[in-house]
């Protein structure tokens, strides 16, 4: 497909093991070193000395030092997927991205369009019902601004690299069809953003949602031929939704702002959602245009 003829540069690394039983294996080895190293990770946060009052802070995110660690919790994602790669496909990681200089050029050209589309959305008046309450003061969230943007540019990238980076990309190199390695890496995208504890009945709306985004960002990624664009279109919604205005109650700790509602509130949510999706149509359109492509 022309539209897509960037994306060789990805795929060209993964097609020398591009096998589905090493693919399969490499999920399996990758999940069971991430779960390895998520009970070592929470083992160790158990044997620091406040952890009585961290457990009670990790269920919600409601401090800054639990969204912190939640974020950095991440790191055993990112060693899981480094190994199976050196493992069962015998490539770095750095392999993932496309290319620096490339992916990095992408990602600077999207994200300043896609920082004003978020500064627009957050600053458009919002029904009385929906307005932002004041969470934190200017000075304490400017303060930990720098170990926020740097943890969350960790988690979002950790992220990329498994669902656009890897799968994504082994499947290109195994099928000619974009129904296949773009449907399937976000149809998985969504099914793991399903939380039926947290979001009750609207758990299939925000699964649609991160299903959504995944399509968008699988499609930049195809386009681009590197992870720049979608980099830049999940770093500026994280940050923006977890730095600026975060729901209530539920991963707010970094947040500057948070809407006077959390998801247990239905109503609100079911709201909300249908507007957060097309903000990732805009974002899709912005990055579009500012890779050309």
């Amino acid at each position: 497909m022309n539209t897509y003829k960037s994306y060789e540069r990805l795929v060209e690394p993964a097609r020398p093991t591009s096998e589905l039983w090493r693919l399969a294996s490499s999920i399996v080895l990758v999940v069971v070193i991430f779960l390895a190293a998520n009970v070592a990770y929470f083992n160790f946060l158990r044997g620091t000395p406040d952890w009585h009052n961290l457990s009670r802070e990790l269920e919600n995110g409601s401090t800054a030092r639990s969204v912190l660690w939640m974020l950095a919790s991440f790191g055993g994602l990112f060693a899981a997927l480094a190994i199976a790669l050196r493992v069962m496909h015998r490539r770095p990681i750095s392999s993932l991205f496309g290319g620096f200089p490339a992916c990095f050029a992408d990602f600077w050209l999207t994200l300043r369009l896609a920082m004003v589309l978020f500064g627009i959305v957050l600053i458009l008046p919002s029904p009385a019902d929906f307005t932002p309450e004041r969470a934190m003061d200017f000075v304490p969230w400017l303060m930990l601004a720098p170990m926020s943007l740097a943890a969350i540019l960790f988690q979002i990238t950790t992220e990329e690299l498994v669902f656009r980076g890897y799968l994504q990309s082994q499947l290109a190199a195994r099928f000619s069809s974009p129904w296949v390695w773009i449907v399937l890496p976000s149809a998985l995208f969504a099914a793991l953003h399903y939380d039926p504890s947290t979001y009750g009945e609207n758990a299939i709306l925000v699964a649609a949602w991160a299903g959504l985004f995944g399509l968008a960002a699988a499609d930049l990624t195809a386009r681009s031929g590197n992870l720049g664009p979608a980099l830049a279109l999940h770093f500026a919604n994280n940050v923006s939704a977890i730095m600026f205005v975060s729901t209530k109650d539920y991963w707010d700790g970094l947040a500057l702002y948070v809407v006077p509602f959390g998801p247990k509130d239905t109503e609100f949510v079911a709201a909300v959602l249908p507007l957060e999706g097309l903000v990732i149509l805009c974002g899709w359109l912005v990055a579009r245009i500012a890779i050309r492509r």
